[in-house]
């Protein structure tokens, strides 16, 4: 075994136990004491770019246990990115997973790419034994994802990019939620509503193929949704809805008049009762244009709480009192840059959730119920296989 060669007194500022400072790694042939963690990223689109913006700057605004390394920049044009990845800071530029794979240096892999392509992509990270941070959802399916953790070992460190989580007023939320500041939750309700897909302009893209997505927008952002109702209120009683596909075709973007028909969902609503009887609904959207946003409004017996996500970083509380109570403020928010350092509020959750995953992976056992897995993927994939298998069922009455 090897013991990683971090950084000592980060460790012991943090409060950490000695056990938890020696973090053992398991031995490969040639292995060495290292104090970074090189990161394969696959992909090279907004969200991958998004990634690598969080671990060039995270040393810069953050003491860290380990450098984090661009180590390798996977992508189906190595040859036309190869200068830019190169002035990002990768090490090496492929086409190639299994060989990226392979490199000195490899430790940790970030998985930016079409929904369906994760499951393999994961597997054969489990196979070069890497830390696995995955965008989600984690897969096009439920029974795909159900399959896929059967191969994934509970000793590897994992994650879900269900970065709501570590938004900062989701943080506070939470905590105020815990300290019982507005009594016992009777309802919440969720709007996330994004634009983009209204054009016409907009050609075909994998987003749209339910081949390689598994749905529309309550698979692009409704499962974030839903996951922040588990995080917040536990598991759900039941959860039924509708979709909806308005859009029905798109523009192939070949340069031709060719149209490709659409069976993914442009709108989705959901209605819901957790195990605790919290009632509420769920709305997401891709067209919803002149109105982005992400509404949060969860009504308790002494109060409630409401905030945009978009653009709040601290939620607003309203008492039946009227009076102003002091509010907690979590720990966890020192996973976030500080204000003099933010980067606007969706890189900066992106920034915690990866910063947090850097810990975990050190050792680090602060906020590990924060921390989305794999597992709570497949919860929320249930859900949405729940609410698009009963819209399908009503349109086919």
């Amino acid at each position: 075994m090897v013991i990683y060669n971090v950084e000592i007194s980060y460790f012991i500022s943090q409060g950490t136990s000695i056990r938890n400072i020696l973090v053992v790694a398991e031995n490969k042939e040639g292995g060495s004491a290292m104090n970074t963690l090189g990161f394969t990223i696959v992909g090279f689109g907004n969200i991958a770019k998004t990634h690598m913006i969080a671990l060039r700057t995270m040393p810069i605004i953050k003491q860290l246990p380990v450098t984090p390394v661009l180590n390798t920049l996977v992508t189906r044009r190595p040859e036309q990115t190869l200068d830019q990845a190169r002035q990002i800071g990768f090490a090496h530029v492929s086409s190639s997973l299994e060989e990226a794979l392979q490199y000195d240096g490899a430790e940790a892999i970030s998985i930016c790419t079409p929904n369906a392509l994760h499951a393999e992509q994961v597997r054969m990270a489990v196979q070069y034994n890497q830390a696995i941070y995955c965008e989600k959802p984690v897969t096009e399916s439920a029974a795909s994802t159900a399959e896929l953790l059967k191969d994934v070992p509970s000793t590897l460190t994992q994650q879900l990019a269900f970065v709501y989580r570590y938004h900062p007023a989701v943080m506070r939320i939470k905590a105020w939620l815990e300290e019982g500041i507005i009594g016992d939750v009777l309802q919440c309700r969720l709007a996330y509503l994004r634009s983009g897909y209204l054009s016409d302009a907009r050609p075909y893209s994998w987003r749209v193929d339910n081949s390689l997505s598994g749905g529309g927008a309550i698979t692009d952002i409704g499962v974030h949704a839903l996951d922040l109702l588990r995080h917040w209120f536990g598991e759900m009683k039941s959860v039924d809805g509708n979709t909806e596909t308005f859009i029905k075709s798109r523009r192939a973007g070949n340069g031709t008049d060719e149209r490709l028909a659409v069976h993914v969902d442009d709108w989705a609503l959901m209605n819901y009762v957790t195990e605790q009887g919290i009632r509420g609904i769920v709305e997401v959207s891709r067209i919803a244009l002149g109105e982005d946003a992400f509404r949060v409004h969860i009504v308790g017996t002494k109060g409630s709480i409401t905030c945009d996500l978009e653009t709040d970083k601290k939620p607003q509380l309203h008492l039946v009192s009227g009076r102003h109570e002091a509010t907690p403020e979590p720990e966890s928010l020192a996973l976030l840059p500080d204000e003099k350092a933010t980067l606007g509020i969706f890189q900066d959750s992106h920034f915690a959730a990866l910063h947090h995953f850097i810990l975990r992976h050190c050792g680090d056992e602060r906020w590990d119920s924060l921390a989305p897995t794999l597992e709570d993927g497949l919860l929320v994939e249930r859900l949405v296989d729940q609410v698009i298998h009963a819209s399908q069922a009503r349109n086919q009455r």
